[in-house]
C-alpha cells in the first residue's frame, strides 16, 4: 500500500467528539468545564484533541496548548503552563496579555521571562505559589471574556507537582469564566502511586469536570482507517489480521498498514515496545519471556508448572509486571498489556531458548490429567515451534479430529494444515496417520470448506485428485469418484464452469447396478447441481429417483438432501403444495440434526420468499441463522441465510434491520457467491433510498465479480434486476431493457420468483423507453408481446397477484396516462404484505396519471398517502419523484393531519424528526444510534442531512427550533 502518514479522516471517536463539543458548549454559555481525557499510549487522544481544536476554532474559540514533558522525577515546573502562555501571548502580543494579567502580572514574571526580561528559572523570589495560581487563573479568566478559550494539556501523566496543583485550584476557583481545559494522560501509564491518579480523584468529584476514557477501535473501525491510509477499502482478511495485530490501537494499526503480508515488526516499533520490558528485573524479564511463548493467555497454574518458581517468587516477579503495566491479570491467568508487546518479546528470543521453552509448555500440557480439545491443539502447536516433528504431527492430528468433531472447522483446517506441512519430516507418516497424503489432503480441503476457505479447499482437492491420478489402475473408482464430486461441489460454491460436468464424470464412475449409497449420494449431488443451473424439469425427474436410492441403500443424509432440492425444483416448477411438502419431508428426514436443519432452512426460507409469504420467509431465516451459528458455519450458510433473511425483511418495509444484516454478514468476509448475493441486496436498497450513484456503484462491483463465472438463474437473475433498477434509476432504460431481456432469455426452465420482479423493471423499462422516442413503435409492439409471452405461463403464481397489476399497469401506459390501472396496480399492492416498496411507487404513478390527465384534485390524495409511505420506509428515491411532481403541477402536500407528527417540518422525514427529537434532548450520535436501532454513523448522516435541511449551523440550533416549534410536544402526543 501506498500510505498517508495518519489516517486523513478522523476515525470513530463519534461519543467522546460529542463529549468535548458538550462540555465546550457549556463554557460558551459560561459555565467552566474541564474534560479529563485517558487512553493508553497511541490509542489516538492527541488526534482526537487536534480535531476538536481545530473544529473550536472554527466555532470562534481561542484554543492554547502546553505538553508536558518527560524528564524523569517531577519534571520542570510549570512547563505545560507556561507553554500554554507563551502560546497566548504569541495570539494576543505581549502588552495586550500583561494588560489581561492585571495585578498579576509580577507573578507571571517567573513563568514567562521575556516579557519583563527575567531569566526565567520560575516565579521570582517571594512569589508564593498561591500567587501565580490566583495569576494565571485571573488571566485565563480575563482572556475568555473576549471569547471562549479552550486550554489543552497534554499528556498529564508527566506533568509536575506544580501543574498538578495549580489545575486542581483553578477548576475549583474559576466559576462563571467561558474557559474549557481538556487534559490529556495515559492510562497505562499511571501505577497505583502515580500522584495523577489522587488528582484524578479528586477532580472527578468536581461536577464541571468530565472523565471520556478512549477506546480502541473496532474492527470495522480499524477498516475505516485502513482506508482513509491507503485510499481504497482494504481486504478483509487484511483488516481482521491487522485488528488482531494491533489491538485496534490506531498508532499499531499506522505501523503495520504496509505489512499486510503479516510479516515480522519494523525494528522501530519492536525497540519501542520493548522499552518497557526491558526496565524490569532479571526475574521478571525471564517470566515475562515464558509468558510470551504461552497463548495470548496463561493460567495460573500452567505458569506456576512451567515457571518451577516457589510461590513468593512467582508472585513478586508477577507483581513487578503487572505494577509496570507490561501484563494485566485476566480471571484466573495472565495476558500480555498489548499483543503487539508479545509478539516483540517472542520475537527478540534466543533460537535455543525460543525452542526450549516451547517444549516445557508442550510437555507440562501433555502431563496433565485431562487435557482436552484445546490443550491438545496448544500442545501441537508447543512441539511444532520446538521442532518436535514427530510429537506435533501426531497432535495436530488428533487436534483436528477433536475440532471437526465439535463443528470447528477453522480449528480442524489449522491443525490438518500443520500435519501435511509436517509429513515430509515424519518417519512413517502414513502409518502415524491411519492414511495416505492423498486422502489428508482431502480432509484438510472438508475443513477448510466449511470453514469458508473455498479456493484453498479446491486447491487441496485438486492436489489430491492428482496424487490419485497418478497411482492409476491402483486406485478404487469410488476413491476417484469422491474427489470429482468433491471438486463439482467447490466449483458450484465458487460460481465457476464445470461443475455440473465435473459431478457427471463421478456419477459415470459408479454403475447404477448394484445400487450403492456412494450412487445416491452422487446422484443426489448431480441433482443439487441441475437445479442452480435453473434445469427443472431435469431435475424433478431425477429427484425422485435419487430420494427412493438413497431410501433403498440407508443413506438418509442424501435422502434428506435429494427432498432439499425437489421441493424448490417442484416450487419453481409451480407445483408450490407438492414442493413445499416434499421441503417438510425433508424436516422429518433431519430431524435434530443441526447441520442439515441449516440446508433445510436455506431452501424453505427461500421458496417462502419467492412465494411472496415474507414473514414466514423472515422467521425460518432468522432461526437457519442461529442454527448455523451453532455448528461452526456463520461464514459459510450462515452468511447465505442472511442474505435469505433479508430479503423479505426489505420486502416487508423492515430496511434498517436488513441493512444490519446484510453489512454483518459482508463482515465474515463469506465466499464469493454469498458475497455477489449480499451487495446486489445493497444495491437495492441504496436505490430505493436514494442513492442512486452508490446503488450504481454495487452493482457494477456484483456485475465485475460474476464476469467469468457460472453461478446459476439464483445469482445471474438478482445481480440483473440490480443492474436494471439501477439503470432505470440513473435514467437508463435503454440499458435496463438489453439487461434484463438478455438475462431472462438465456435462463433455462422456469424461475417464477426470480423473474417477476424482471419483468416489472421491464414494463417500466419500456414506457419509459416508449415515452422517450428511443423505442420506436415496432420496438414497443415487440417489446410488449415480449413481456406477454413471458408473464402468461406464470398465472396467479405465488406473488403474481401483486406484481401483474404493475406490469399489465406498465403496458397500459404506453398508450397514454392510465390511472385506472394504477388504481389497480395500488390497490393490490396495498392488500399484499409486500414488496412494501410498491405501494408509494403505484401511488406516484397513480397520482402522475391523474396530472397528466389534468385532474389535479384527484392526484392529491394518492400523492400525500404515497408520501407518508416513502417517509415511513425512507424510500428517498420515490419521494424524491414525488416531490418533483408536486412542484411540477403546484401541488401541496400537506401533513397527514393538523396535529399529526409531520405538522413540525414537514421537509423532515419521520425518521429524521425521531433523530431530531432526540438532537434536542441532548443524545450523542451513539445514543441515537442506539435508542433507533441505527450504526453511530448512520445517525451522524441523518443529522448532517437535518442541519441542512433546516437550513442551520449545529446541532444547538437545530435543537433549539425543535423545542421552539414544538416537536417533542407533538411527538408526546402521538405516543
Amino acid at each position: 500500500m501506498a500510505l498517508a502518514a495518519t489516517s486523513p479522516p478522523m476515525v470513530g471517536r463519534v461519543d467522546q467528539l460529542d463529549g468535548l463539543r458538550s462540555a465546550l458548549a457549556a463554557a460558551t454559555a459560561g459555565t467552566p468545564a474541564m474534560v479529563v481525557l485517558g487512553g493508553e499510549a497511541g490509542v489516538g487522544k492527541t488526534r482526537l484533541v487536534t480535531e476538536f481544536a481545530a473544529e473550536a476554532e472554527r466555532g470562534g474559540a481561542r484554543v492554547v496548548v502546553g505538553q508536558c514533558v518527560n524528564l524523569g522525577g517531577d519534571g520542570l515546573a510549570y512547563a505545560p503552563i507556561t507553554g500554554a502562555l507563551r502560546e497566548l501571548a504569541g495570539q494576543l502580543g505581549a502588552d495586550a496579555l500583561l494588560t489581561a494579567a492585571g495585578p498579576g502580572r509580577a507573578a507571571l514574571a517567573g513563568l514567562l521571562p521575556e516579557l519583563s526580561g527575567g531569566d526565567g528559572d520560575g516565579p521570582p523570589d517571594g512569589t508564593s505559589p498561591g500567587r501565580v495560581y490566583e495569576a494565571v487563573t485571573g488571566l485565563l479568566e480575563q482572556v475568555a471574556a473576549d471569547r471562549p478559550l479552550v486550554l489543552v494539556l497534554e499528556d498529564l501523566h508527566w506533568a509536575d507537582r506544580s501543574t498538578r496543583q495549580l489545575l486542581g485550584f483553578a477548576v475549583r476557583a474559576l466559576s462563571t469564566a467561558r474557559l474549557l481545559i481538556v487534559g490529556t494522560y495515559r492510562s497505562d501509564e499511571l501505577s497505583r502511586d502515580h500522584p495523577l491518579r489522587r488528582l484524578l480523584a479528586e477532580l472527578e468529584r468536581i461536577r464541571t469536570v468530565h472523565r471520556i476514557d478512549l477506546p480502541r477501535l473496532t474492527e470495522e473501525e480499524v477498516a475505516d482507517q485502513l482506508a482513509g491510509l491507503a485510499g481504497t477499502r482494504p481486504d478483509a482478511r487484511a483488516v481482521r489480521r491487522i485488528h488482531a495485530r494491533s489491538e485496534g490501537v490506531p498508532f499499531f494499526v499506522e505501523q503495520l498498514a504496509d505489512l499486510d503480508d503479516g510479516t515480522s515488526l519494523p525494528e522501530s516499533l519492536r525497540d519501542l515496545l520493548l522499552i518497557r520490558v526491558e526496565q524490569l528485573s532479571d526475574d521478571s524479564q525471564r517470566l515475562v519471556r515464558l509468558l510470551a511463548v504461552g497463548n495470548d493467555r496463561v493460567g495460573h497454574d500452567l505458569l506456576a508448572a512451567v515457571a518451577d518458581l516457589g510461590a513468593d517468587d512467582l508472585d513478586r516477579t508477577l507483581r513487578e509486571a503487572v505494577s509496570a503495566n507490561v501484563l494485566r491479570v485476566d480471571g484466573d491467568g495472565y495476558a500480555f498489556r498489548h499483543a503487539l508487546v508479545r509478539e516483540a518479546v517472542h520475537d527478540d528470543l534466543l533460537p535455543g531458548e525460543h525452542a526450549r521453552l516451547h517444549a516445557l509448555y508442550a510437555a507440562t500440557l501433555e502431563r496433565r490429567p485431562s487435557p482436552g480439545r484445546g490443550v491438545t491443539a496448544e500442545a501441537a502447536h508447543h512441539w511444532f515451534c520446538a521442532h518436535e516433528h514427530e510429537k506435533s504431527f501426531a497432535a495436530s492430528l488428533r487436534a483436528a479430529a477433536e475440532a471437526r468433531a465439535l463443528a470447528a472447522y477453522d480449528e480442524a483446517q489449522r491443525n490438518f494444515e500443520r500435519a501435511l506441512e509436517l509429513w515430509d519430516q515424519v518417519p512413517e507418516a502414513a502409518a502415524e496417520a491411519g492414511l495416505d497424503h492423498a486422502e489428508l489432503l482431502a480432509r484438510t480441503a472438508s475443513a477448510a470448506s466449511n470453514a469458508g476457505e473455498v479456493e484453498r479447499a479446491l486447491a487441496l482437492v485438486e492436489a489430491s485428485l492428482a496424487e490419485v491420478r497418478a497411482a492409476g489402475d491402483a486406485v478404487e473408482p469410488s476413491r476417484l469418484a469422491r474427489l470429482l464430486g468433491f471438486r463439482g461441489t467447490l466449483l458450484s460454491e465458487l460460481g465457476r464452469p464445470g461443475a455440473t460436468r465435473e459431478v457427471e464424470r463421478a456419477l459415470e464412475l459408479i454403475p447404477a447396478d448394484p445400487p450403492t449409497p456412494q450412487r445416491a449420494r452422487l446422484l443426489q449431488k448431480y441433482v443439487s447441481r441441475l437445479m442452480m443451473d435453473g434445469r427443472q424439469a431435469d431435475a424433478l425427474a431425477l429427484g425422485r429417483e435419487a430420494a427412493a436410492l438413497a431410501h433403498r441403500t440407508g443413506e438418509t443424509e442424501s435422502e434428506f438432501r435429494a427432498y432439499v432440492v425437489l421441493g424448490p425444483s417442484l416450487v419453481h416448477s409451480g407445483h408450490v403444495d407438492e414442493g413445499l411438502e416434499a421441503l417438510e419431508t425433508a424436516h422429518r428426514l433431519a430431524g435434530d440434526r443441526p447441520e442439515w436443519l441449516v440446508s433445510y432452512h436455506i431452501n424453505m426460507s427461500d421458496s417462502l420468499h419467492l412465494l411472496g409469504r415474507y414473514t414466514e420467509a423472515a422467521e425460518v431465516a432468522r432461526e437457519g441463522i442461529d442454527r448455523a451459528r451453532s455448528v461452526g458455519l456463520a461464514r459459510t450458510l450462515g452468511t447465505m441465510m442472511a442474505g435469505n433473511a433479508a430479503e423479505p425483511l426489505m420486502a416487508l418495509g423492515h430496511w434498517e434491520k436488513a441493512e444490519r444484516m446484510v453489512a454483518r454478514a459482508l463482515l465474515l468476509d463469506p465466499p464469493g457467491r454469498h458475497v455477489w448475493h449480499l451487495t446486489g441486496l445493497r444495491s437495492w436498497l441504496a436505490l430505493w433510498r436514494g442513492d442512486v450513484e452508490a446503488a450504481s456503484g454495487f452493482a457494477a462491483l456484483v456485475r465485475e465479480r460474476l464476469a467469468g463465472h457460472d453461478p446459476g438463474p439464483q445469482y445471474v437473475l438478482p445481480a440483473t434486476r440490480a443492474g436494471a433498477e439501477a439503470a432505470l434509476g440513473r435514467g437508463e432504460p435503454d440499458l435496463a431493457w438489453r439487461l434484463i431481456t438478455g438475462a431472462v432469455d438465456a435462463t433455462p426452465g422456469q424461475q417464477y420468483g426470480y423473474v417477476l420482479p424482471l419483468l416489472a423493471a421491464a414494463g417500466w423499462a419500456l414506457e419509459a423507453r416508449a415515452h422517450s422516442g428511443d423505442a420506436t413503435a415496432d420496438d414497443v409492439e415487440a417489446g410488449t408481446a415480449w413481456l406477454r409471452d413471458r408473464l402468461a405461463p406464470i398465472g396467479d403464481w405465488g406473488p403474481a397477484p401483486v406484481w401483474t397489476p404493475v406490469i399489465r399497469a406498465h403496458l397500459a401506459g404506453l398508450a397514454g396516462p392510465a390511472p385506472d390501472a394504477w388504481r389497480a396496480a395500488l390497490d393490490s399492492v396495498e392488500a399484499a404484505e409486500g414488496p412494501v416498496h410498491l405501494r408509494p411507487f403505484a401511488g406516484y404513478r397513480l397520482a402522475e396519471a391523474y396530472v397528466r390527465l389534468d385532474d389535479r384534485a384527484a392526484a392529491e390524495e394518492p400523492l400525500r398517502r404515497a408520501a407518508d409511505e416513502a417517509d415511513r420506509l425512507g424510500a428517498g428515491l420515490v419521494r424524491r419523484w414525488i416531490d418533483g411532481l408536486a412542484r411540477r403541477a403546484r401541488l401541496g402536500l400537506p401533513p397527514s393531519g393538523p396535529d399529526g407528527p409531520g405538522a413540525a417540518f414537514p421537509a423532515l422525514t419521520d425518521r429524521e424528526r425521531e433523530v431530531l427529537r432526540l438532537v434536542a434532548a441532548g443524545r450523542s450520535n451513539r445514543q441515537i444510534g442506539e435508542e433507533l436501532f441505527i450504526s453511530a454513523k448512520t445517525a451522524s448522516v441523518h443529522v448532517s442531512n437535518i442541519l441542512a435541511k433546516l437550513g442551520v449551523s449545529g446541532r444547538g440550533e437545530a435543537a433549539a427550533r425543535a423545542h421552539r416549534e414544538g416537536l417533542l410536544e407533538d411527538d408526546a402526543r402521538v405516543s
